[in-house]
C-alpha cells in the first residue's frame, strides 16, 4: 500500500480506473474528478493513460479496530484512467504500482462483458495488497438501458470480484451515488493505511524493547 502523507500535507490516494474498451471509464473519471465532460457520440480512445486529481474533504479515517477514528480528514485523490486496449500492457506495471484502490468499469448492455473483468483483476489486483473492500465495480450506462434493467442492472460478477461492491452508474439515467462510493473507498484506504502504520510502529517498539532487554541482560552477565 502506498505510504503517502507528506508532513503537514494531505494524504494522497491513487485509484486506478480500468476495464474493457468503450465501457465508460473516461466518463466516470471525468465525473469523479470534476472535469467537464463534453457530450459526444464519437468514441475517443484513451491512449494509454490520463491522470486527474480531485480533493476530498470531511473524510473519516481511523486505525485498527477504529482506534483514533477522526473526521475532517482531507485527501488528494489521483484518478488514473487507463485505456482498455491490451496493446498498452507494457506500461501496466507502472500504472498499478502503489495503487491504493481499483474501480472496474463495464457496460452491462454488452452481454458477458462482466466476465472480461477476470482479465483486469488478474493483471491489476492479483498478487497485490489490495483487498476486495478496496475494489469497486461500476456497471455503467452511457446510453438508455435496454437489456440491463431491473435484476440485470448489476450482472453477477466473476468469483474474483464477488467480495467487492457493485454499483449501477450513469450520468443521465438511474444511478447509485458513485461519488459517495469513491469517498468510502478512500476512507477504507486511509483506515487500512493507518492500521499498517500503527502495526509497523508497534513492531518497531517491540524490537527496540527487545534489544534493550538483551543489552541489559548481557551487561548483568558480564558484571558477574
Amino acid at each position: 500500500m502506498a505510504q503517502r502523507r507528506p508532513a503537514g500535507g494531505d494524504d494522497r490516494v491513487k485509484i486506478i480506473i480500468i476495464g474493457p474498451p468503450r465501457s465508460g471509464k473516461t466518463c466516470v473519471a471525468n465525473f469523479l474528478g470534476g472535469a467537464r465532460d463534453t457530450p459526444t457520440e464519437e468514441y475517443k480512445e484513451t491512449a494509454p493513460l490520463r491522470i486527474l486529481e480531485t480533493v476530498l474533504e470531511g473524510l473519516a479515517a481511523g486505525g485498527a479496530g477504529g482506534r483514533g477514528r477522526s473526521r475532517g480528514v482531507r485527501a488528494t485523490v489521483e484518478l488514473w484512467d487507463l485505456g482498455g486496449n491490451p496493446r498498452f500492457q507494457n506500461c501496466w506495471g507502472a500504472v498499478k504500482k502503489a495503487a491504493d484502490g481499483v474501480i472496474f468499469v463495464m457496460n452491462p448492455e454488452i452481454e458477458g462483458q462482466e466476465l472480461e473483468l477476470n482479465f483486469w483483476h488478474k493483471n491489476f489486483v492479483e498478487g497485490t495488497p489490495l483487498t476486495p473492500e478496496r475494489c469497486l465495480v461500476f456497471a455503467h450506462h452511457s446510453s438508455a438501458p435496454q437489456r440491463a434493467t431491473g435484476a440485470h442492472a448489476r450482472p453477477e460478477m466473476p468469483p474474483c470480484l464477488r467480495g467487492s461492491r457493485v454499483l449501477e452508474t450513469s450520468l443521465d439515467f438511474q444511478s447509485d451515488n458513485f461519488k459517495d462510493a469513491l469517498e468510502k473507498l478512500v476512507e477504507v484506504t486511509l483506515a487500512q493505511r493507518r492500521e499498517a502504520e500503527e502495526n509497523a510502529a508497534i513492531r518497531s517498539a517491540d524490537a527496540m524493547n527487545g534489544a534493550i532487554m538483551r543489552k541489559e541482560m548481557d551487561e548483568r552477565l558480564a558484571a558477574k
